[in-house]
Formats: structure tokens, sequence, C-alpha cells
């Protein structure tokens, strides 16, 4: 990648692979992170969350460099946004018109105990998760033929769906790709690392793409991509070490342990 002349980011996805994703824990990842910030490589999380929610726990992991929402609709870069998307509303609108056909749920069909319910999360973190600007995260409840139907029609108005680790997203013309192309205004070389097909695109638009291997028997299948052998947050921490002490990056003078 020529690291004399192009300067190394790394774009990561959070839920199972950046964080666990039963406890959300993430102290495993923790002394790959303090190498790369002496190193001077930023990490840019690129999640399916909220802005909300990212802002709520960056400080614990000590990041604050750009990051993504909504899975590819906004980039926050200091005090500028970049959008990809489209409003919130505008997607709800346009669901209203598909309930009488099919059966599902969205967050704003729920309150947050139902929210905590389907996503683990505390009422604080659920809270969170419903502050929503660009997208609608789905529980789907009807066969999968009459998603392929729903998925259809969501694209022939020029929205889009995303399979998730637990939902169907609806969201604009956007992907975990798109974020990339505005990065890439500067000579940098992207490293990326994900664990479900939400994350695929992202994968494919980076240098190296690194897939994250997910609890059970699910692998996400891609040709040139580097698969680890531990899931989640170790898994991170395992093929982060290995790219690092490829690329020759010193190792971290901090003591986590």
């Amino acid at each position: 990648m020529g690291r004399e002349t192009m300067k190394l980011m790394v774009v990561s996805d959070l839920d199972g692979t950046l964080l666990d994703h039963s406890d959300y824990s993430f102290d495993l990842v923790l002394p790959v992170l303090d190498r790369m910030d002496e190193a001077g490589i930023p990490l840019v999380v690129n999640t399916s969350k909220t802005r909300a929610e990212w802002l709520a726990m960056r400080g614990e992991l000590g990041n604050f460099d750009p990051y993504v929402v909504e899975n590819g609709s906004a980039i926050y870069d200091g005090e500028k946004v970049e959008t990809f998307g489209v409003s919130r509303a505008e997607i709800l609108d346009f669901l209203k018109s598909l309930r009488a056909k099919f059966k599902f749920k969205g967050y704003s069909d729920v309150g947050v105990s139902e929210i905590m319910q389907w996503t683990g999360l505390g009422r604080q973190s659920a809270e969170r998760s419903a502050d929503r600007h660009f997208s609608e995260p789905l529980v789907w409840q009807d066969s999968p033929e009459k998603e392929d139907e729903f998925c259809d029609l969501i694209k022939e108005r020029g929205l889009r769906t995303l399979r998730g680790g637990r939902f169907l997203h609806v969201l604009g013309q956007t992907d975990k790709s798109k974020p990339l192309q505005y990065f890439r205004k500067e000579k940098v070389a992207i490293i990326a690392l994900g664990d479900r097909p939400n994350d695929l695109a992202m994968l494919k638009a980076a240098d190296i793409g690194v897939i994250i291997k997910a609890p059970g028997d699910y692998v996400l299948e891609a040709k040139d991509m580097l698969l680890s052998k531990e899931i989640g947050p170790r898994g991170w921490a395992e093929m982060m070490t290995q790219i690092l002490d490829r690329l020759q990056i010193p190792q971290s003078t901090t003591n986590n342990g």
C-alpha cells in the first residue's frame, strides 16, 4: 500500500465486530486502538447505530475521529456533516402505504420497552437507538417471499433495504461504502472490518477487507477478503494485530493490562 506515500485509515463496523454482539464489550480491542493512536491511524466507526448512540460511547473508546451513522447515511467530521440518505420522515411516509400488504414492525411503531427487548439494550441506550434521522429498522413478521416483494417496492420508490444482524433497515440510496469515497479525497489506504451483509459493500470498497467471524455457523461470504479465526472483538484484535505487524507499525507503549 506504500506507507511512505499513503496514510492509513481503519473503518470498522461496531456490533459483532468492534463490540461484542451480546454484551457490547470492547476491552479486547483497546491495546490495538492504543497502537493505532500512537501511529496516527484514525479509526472511523461506520455503523448502523445512530449519532446519539455513538456519541454516548465513543469517549469510553477514546475515539474522536470522523464517524458514519445509520448504514452510510451521514458522515460527521468535526463541524461538517455530509449526508447521503433521505430523511426518516420520508421513509416513514412511504412505509405507511405498505402496511396493508405486509406484516412488519418498526421502531416508530413501538415504545422504548419493546426496543429494549429487541436489542437487549438498557433504557437510555434504547432511547438513543430510537433517535433516528435517516433510517427505520424493521422486525420482519411476514414470509421470505413477501420480504422479497417488499424490498422490490422499496427499491422502486428510490429507497433501499439492508439486512443487518437483527433488523431489516430501510434507508435512502446509500450503504456503508459511500462514505469511503468522501475519505478518499485525501490520499488514504483503507482497512475495513465487518461481519454482516450490510458491511459487504464497505469491505469491497476498502484496500483491505476483513470479515470478522460471527457466532455460530454463520460466515459472511466474499472473495478476496481476510477472515478472522476468532469472533467479535477478539477477532478484530487478532486481524488488526496481524495487519499492523505486516505493515511494521510499532507496538504501543501504553499498558492496558
